[in-house]
């Protein structure tokens, strides 16, 4: 009997090791492409004495930062 339920554990821990490395293994998917401003319509901000415009990275419209 206890034969067989070493040979059991072995049996799982071979199954999950194959598991693991097969997932391992799995290619990683691309990441998404950036997003295209191309298309955004922003209005533009009427910033005030002492600010400009200015677009963050990462964003399409400009923002008013100080100068």
């Amino acid at each position: 009997m206890k034969r067989t339920r070493i040979l059991c554990v072995a049996l799982m821990l071979v199954f999950a090791g194959l598991t693991s490395a097969v997932l391992a293994a799995k290619p990683t998917p691309p990441p998404p492409p950036p997003f295209n401003c191309k298309w955004v319509l922003c209005a533009y901000p009427d910033c005030g004495d002492g600010y400009h415009t200015e677009i963050p990275a990462g964003q399409c419209c400009p923002v008013c930062v100080p100068n």
